[in-house]
């Protein structure tokens, strides 16, 4: 029996990263650059044009056109863990809308709202809220039409990031040329996302490893001092995502890493781990920089 293919594609800066799959197995991989006026911090500016580089990619990569998914940046999104009363399912979604507006600040008309129920207990229940630019999903998805790809599932790449790990509770970081990412998952909810753009072009890898370093600090010191009763544990794993800790001929381990991954360990007490995954991968592959394809190949 043929084994069914699966194709993902992450849009990360001015790059989109694709990834096909055959059953468990890795069969190709490939990143294509576009100029930022097309596309640029994962925003698609000019969809026809991206359209062509992934018709290009699918073509080179055999990719399935049938499966797919695909992941918007964190760029712009706001994430939120709300606490409301338990209703009935059918004033759910304008109760959620309202606490929205009051927590996030924001025009909700402009972003695309989407919530998971996390637990109900007693009188209330928590939810997981996330609200994305519509922009952003609207010019992808014409995007990913123009190239014969009917859209089925979008996810978010820090919620792709949180399914690369192997603990409930862990933190995953993610550099690349012009973001940081931070994130910590607790009982796999993602309980903070910090996403910062880098706008300089001149910092160096180790300046913007220095960086990531200092925004880890700063984002544990948050949760743990908002968290006294449930502080992370000592022996917490960081996860390490991200192109500039990559490069054309990493592995799977982490020790054979650049030594970015060195100078970011020694800036914090928590173990360093590479991403887990289920996927048997080829010995060249750049596990690091395609982690969000590969998170978004698990997804439900």
């Amino acid at each position: 029996m043929f084994k069914k293919r699966k194709t993902t594609i992450s849009f990360e800066g001015n790059e989109i990263r694709t990834v096909t799959i055959r059953g468990k197995n890795i069969i190709g991989w490939q990143t294509r650059s576009l100029p930022p006026d097309q596309m640029n911090r994962g925003l698609i500016h000019d969809p026809q044009a991206v359209s062509a580089e992934i018709r290009a990619a699918l073509k080179e990569l055999k990719g399935s056109r049938k499966n797919v998914i695909s992941s918007v940046s964190g760029s712009r999104s706001v994430h939120r863990i709300m606490k409301i009363p338990i209703i009935p399912e059918k004033l759910l979604k304008e109760t959620i809308e309202r606490k929205a507006r009051q927590e996030f600040a924001i025009p909700i008309e402009d972003m695309d709202l989407s919530w998971k129920i996390i637990t109900k207990r007693d009188n209330h229940m928590i939810l997981y809220a996330l609200a994305v630019p519509k922009v952003m999903i609207d010019n992808q998805v014409q995007a990913l039409k123009g190239a014969g790809i009917r859209t089925r599932v979008l996810d978010i790449k820090p919620l792709a990031l949180s399914r690369i790990t192997d603990r409930e509770t862990s933190l995953i970081v993610n550099l690349e040329d012009h973001s940081m990412s931070v994130i910590i998952l607790v009982n796999n909810v993602p309980m903070l996302i910090r996403n910062i753009p880098l706008d300089s072009g001149d910092l160096t890898g180790e300046a913007k490893t220095d960086l990531l370093g200092q925004e880890l600090a700063r984002t544990t010191k948050y949760y743990n001092e908002s968290h006294k009763q449930s502080r992370l544990p000592d022996d917490t794993p960081v996860y390490v995502t991200g192109s500039l800790f990559s490069s054309g001929n990493v592995d799977s381990r982490l020790e054979k890493s650049p030594a970015l991954v060195e100078r970011l360990s020694i800036r914090t007490p928590y173990p360093m781990k590479p991403p887990v995954t289920k996927f048997n991968l080829p010995k060249n592959f750049p596990l690091l920089g395609y982690a969000t394809n590969l998170g978004l190949a698990v997804k439900n």
